[in-house]
């Protein structure tokens, strides 16, 4: 019997996300990933000085907003010509990768962990909403206490960013032409320290919790398998003296790994909630119009096309790219490549802070071209983020942001191809048709940011509900 389940929002992720699959026999046989939430920040940006934009844009979500100024200053620095001192990269670099930190230990232990743990009873946080908890109890105990041990590391990845950022989220600290601090002997002691801490507790035990799950659930490395098109704009990456610490900017597909070329990248609003004189168009052409009335639109999410074909973004990706991890594609391999991302980001932060020099001043005194346009393309924490703006007359004419979230949450496009999360819901097995927890478990492992992905807000208040619909 076929029946429509419907999830609305999806919880343990950044934002409102709406679920809709058809499931046949306990199979899910299609599946809609519905963002909503509106973008608007682009908008936003028109007619303001260019060099708000390293800040305006953080504000667009609280879990990664130093990605946003990263690639912020990357767009603003290929528009004005600046090229960054090594030093100023080296700062810059460590107050992303702090950024990561948090966010994978956080994710890991918050968002994650529950779908497979029985978290104490008692307390409203700690709601059971199904009943596939395999592990032992004395293992399940063990992941509950590191639950809990994980709040201290994710808070003091989040004081190292704020150590050369000034504060957290949304840091001071970055900036075109690297960063406003400098580094100093205390400074790097105390990071240095902070950093080794949070190593240790990766290795002796989020590595081993995430093993522990994957021995468990098993069945997890073959439900979520998706497309298998991978892509980063590259990671830590061509630096003039260290080389490249993560990986380059490359796309893997049909099982070939090739360069990567910005030109290639388009978007789509065929079935999102917008309105342009063109359905397809790159960053630099247009902003679509909101249009919430549009026949056939079922997302504030578009439709991001690479070569014209969408793409898997994140630490997945990274890991598979760079050859650190080939075991698989899947709900688990997206776990277990996110968590031993986390250690590699403390070796690259160790190598960067032993590099940084002291009391290095690396701004300038910048202006602002009348007429100019740039691009900034990073990797961050939940995988491809580019932003793109277009000066005229001094301020900003057009700013556009495609995010990691947008690439993975991607809609249908003209083409009909469903996006990655959409994709990898699809031949799920689905245990109990009226609870299941299976699409929240995929989902969640590709890390979902809709705040990013659309944002802006929705007023009024939204309760979680499943419907089974005939």
């Amino acid at each position: 019997m076929t029946k429509r389940v419907v999830i609305n929002p999806v919880t343990r992720i950044s934002g409102f996300l709406e679920i809709n699959a058809v499931i046949d026999t306990n199979m899910v046989t299609d599946a809609r990933t519905e963002g909503l939430l509106f973008r608007g920040f682009e908008k936003m940006l028109e007619g303001r000085n260019p060099l708000d934009a390293v800040y305006f844009t953080q504000r667009i979500c609280g879990i990664c907003s130093t990605a946003h100024s990263i690639a912020s200053s990357l767009a603003l620095e290929d528009a004005l010509g600046i090229v960054v001192s090594p030093q100023g990269r080296y700062l810059r670099d460590v107050i992303h990768a702090c950024e990561f930190l948090q966010n994978h230990i956080r994710h890991f232990y918050q968002y994650t962990l529950p779908d497979y743990i029985r978290l104490p009873e008692g307390n409203t946080l700690f709601e059971t909403d199904h009943n596939d908890y395999r592990l032992p109890k004395e293992k399940n105990d063990l992941l509950v206490q590191h639950y809990f041990d994980s709040l201290e590391f994710s808070r003091n990845a989040h004081e190292m960013l704020a150590i050369l950022g000034g504060k957290a989220p949304h840091n001071h600290g970055v900036f075109i032409g690297g960063a406003t601090s400098q580094a100093t002997v205390e400074n790097i002691s105390n990071l240095k320290t902070l950093v080794q801490g949070i190593r240790q507790f990766i290795i002796n035990k989020m590595i081993p919790d995430a093993y522990t799950i994957a021995d468990y659930y098993k069945d997890y490395f073959e439900n979520g398998q998706g497309y298998g098109n991978l892509l980063s704009y590259g990671c830590f990456d061509r630096y003039a003296k260290l080389g490249t610490l993560y990986v380059d900017p490359l796309v893997y597909s049909n099982g070939v790994l090739r360069a990567f070329d910005p030109y290639e990248i388009t978007e789509n609003i065929h079935t999102s909630w917008y309105a342009s004189r063109k359905e397809t168009y790159t960053p630099l052409e247009t902003v679509p119009e909101p249009d919430m009335n549009k026949s056939g639109g079922y997302s504030w999410v578009k439709a991001p096309r690479y070569g014209g074909i969408p793409y898997e973004v994140g630490p997945f990706a990274r890991m598979w790219l760079c050859g650190d991890y080939r075991n698989g594609i899947s709900t688990m391999d997206r776990t277990l490549a996110r968590v031993l991302e986390a250690k590699k980001l403390t070796d690259i932060i160790l190598t960067l802070l032993d590099n940084l020099a002291l009391g290095v001043d690396v701004q300038r005194e910048y202006e602002v071209p009348q007429s100019a346009y740039g691009a900034g393309l990073t990797d961050t924490t939940r995988g491809a983020l580019g932003h793109w703006l277009k000066i005229e007359d001094g301020v900003i004419s057009l700013y556009q942001i495609i995010t990691p979230s947008t690439w993975n949450l991607s809609t249908r496009g003209q083409d009909n191809l469903p996006g990655p999360c959409e994709r990898a819901l699809i031949g799920a097995g689905i245990n109990d048709p009226g609870n299941p927890v299976e699409l929240g478990r995929i989902i969640r492992s590709f890390d979902p940011c809709v705040s990013c992905a659309t944002h802006v807000y929705s007023k009024g208040n939204l309760v979680k509900s499943i419907k089974v619909v005939p």
